[in-house]
C-alpha cells in the first residue's frame, strides 16, 4: 500500500511539474519570443569593372531571398535576437546568421497596421557552394541588413508583414590553375549591394 501511494505520488509530482514547466514554456512563447518569417527578392544592377577602373551597368538582377528571425522581447516593443537565411545569387548561395532587433512602433494591443524598423549584422558563409568545384574555394563575408516594414494584422495573434530593405553581402572565391609545377590561383572579391522586397509572417 506504502509503495502505491509512493508511486502516486510521484506521479502527480511529475505531472504538476510537467503542466507548470508547459505552462512557463507557452508564457514564454506567448510574451516574449518573436518571430519574423520573409521570403522574398533581392534587386540590383550587374556591373563590369573596366581597365580604367569605371564602373559599367550590364544588366539588371533579381535574386531569391527567405530569412527567419527568432527574437527575444527586451522591452513591450524591442526584441533581439538572431536572423538566419539564404540569398540566391547568380555565382553564389550566401548563409548570412546574423545578430539583429525589431523595433515595432504604436499600440501593443491594436489591431490596425504598425510600421516597425529593424537591422540585421552577422557573417555570410558559402557553405552551399565549397563542394561545387575541386579547383574552387569560396570564403563568406560581411552581411548587413536594415529593414522598414508594416504589420497587417490578420484578426488572430499574428501579423502578415511587408518589408523594404537593404542588403549587403559580401564573398571572396580563388580559383587554382596551372600545373603542379607552376600553380597559379585567381582571387575575386565580390561586394553585392540590392534592395530587399519581402512578404511573410510575424507572431
Amino acid at each position: 500500500m506504502k509503495n502505491r501511494l509512493t508511486i502516486l505520488f510521484c506521479f502527480l509530482f511529475s505531472a504538476t511539474f510537467a503542466q507548470e514547466k508547459t505552462s512557463k514554456i507557452e508564457r514564454f512563447f506567448q510574451n516574449k519570443y518573436v518571430n519574423y518569417t520573409e521570403f522574398g527578392g533581392l534587386f540590383g544592377k550587374s556591373y563590369q569593372i573596366t581597365q580604367m577602373s569605371y564602373a559599367t551597368p550590364v544588366d539588371g538582377r533579381t535574386n531569391f531571398t527567405i530569412q527567419s528571425y527568432n527574437g527575444y522581447k527586451i522591452f513591450d516593443k524591442l526584441s533581439a535576437g538572431v536572423t538566419v537565411g539564404v540569398d540566391w545569387f547568380n555565382a553564389m548561395q550566401i548563409v548570412p546568421i546574423s545578430v539583429g532587433i525589431r523595433n515595432t512602433y504604436g499600440k501593443s494591443n491594436t489591431k490596425k497596421v504598425k510600421p516597425y524598423i529593424g537591422v540585421d549584422a552577422g557573417y555570410g558563409f558559402t557553405w552551399l557552394n565549397n563542394d561545387a568545384s575541386d579547383n574552387q574555394t569560396a570564403t563568406g563575408g560581411l552581411a548587413i541588413s536594415p529593414v522598414l516594414g508594416l504589420l497587417i494584422p490578420t484578426g488572430g495573434q499574428a501579423n502578415f508583414v511587408l518589408s523594404v530593405g537593404y542588403k549587403h553581402n559580401a564573398f571572396k572565391t580563388v580559383t587554382n590553375s596551372g600545373t603542379p609545377e607552376y600553380p597559379t590561383s585567381t582571387t575575386k572579391e565580390y561586394e553585392l549591394n540590392r534592395m530587399a522586397v519581402r512578404l511573410g509572417v510575424n507572431f
